[in-house]
């Protein structure tokens, strides 16, 4: 890494705090900066991949399959007797089959092709449908349960640990996909509406500098929705989205308009 390379990386930290460090940064290729962007990008959506990371997204049933308190109570008085998972198998054999709102069926040794959204406990395994699509795992979580005496959240809370390793890794990627698109949507319509400060001047930033102050004006607003939205994740795209703005308009009146001023005096 040469000088060049390490200066301009140690004015990226600066922007945290420094205006200056931002301002000195917009003559940066423009490739090193969407990259620099990315990075904030995965920052600002660190605390939304958190939340990916524990049960309570996995909860079709009150996510996605909105039961209500009603199929709640019809759920666990429909609970198959003498029903249990002992040495990872279903203790029962019988067939019970227990319909819930929104066309949700849970079956108990039922055919799981006769179910379009719902869970199947078979006997080995079960299997969670969403949209006729099967997912088939084992009964580790549910190990020990009697569904004599389980609750509705004995049961659900264990079908969503059980299904959660099959789907946190494309969820994550996706948040940190979704993250990544809409900062780099965000920063160009953004740079591109305060092209409009132009007018007024006789000269001007290019659009390249412009996006660069952009971007570095978004590192101090990343940081912080990191910070705040590990206690707050729903603050976390307000502060990034008020914030980054915001300190790109401050090194606009600090130090674009005094630049623009100088080289307009020089040039008189």
């Amino acid at each position: 890494m040469g000088v060049c390379d390490m200066k301009r990386l140690k004015l990226m930290l600066e922007t945290t705090y420094s205006i200056d460090a931002v301002f000195a940064l917009r003559k940066t290729p423009i490739l090193i900066s969407l990259l620099f962007l990315i990075i904030l990008s995965f920052m600002q959506m660190t605390p939304f991949a958190f939340i990916l990371i524990g049960d309570a997204p996995y909860r079709w049933d009150q996510k996605i399959w909105q039961l209500t308190e009603t199929d709640q109570d019809r759920f666990v008085d429909s609970l198959p007797v003498g029903c249990g998972v002992q040495s990872g198998t279903l203790t029962c054999s019988e067939f019970a089959e227990i319909n819930l709102s929104n066309g949700v069926k849970v079956l108990f040794n039922g055919d799981v092709n006769e179910v379009n959204n719902g869970v199947v406990f078979n006997q080995d395994h079960l299997v969670f449908v969403e949209q006729d699509r099967q997912y088939e795992v084992g009964y580790s979580y549910f190990e020990g349960v009697n569904f004599d005496d389980a609750s509705y959240e004995d049961v659900f809370g264990r079908v969503a640990s059980s299904i959660k390793p099959m789907f946190v890794v494309p969820f994550v990627l996706g948040a940190y996909q979704t993250g990544v698109l809409s900062t780099f949507v965000f920063t160009f319509v953004v740079a591109a509406l305060s092209m409009l400060l132009k007018f007024g001047h006789t000269s001007f930033l290019s659009y390249k500098e412009v996006l660069n102050i952009v971007i570095y004006s978004s590192t101090f607003p990343c940081v912080m929705a990191l910070v705040v939205g590990i206690f707050n994740v729903g603050l976390t795209m307000l502060i990034y989205n008020i914030g980054a703005p915001l300190v790109a308009y401050f090194v606009y009146r600090r130090r674009v308009i005094p630049y623009l001023v100088g080289n307009q005096e020089q040039g008189n």
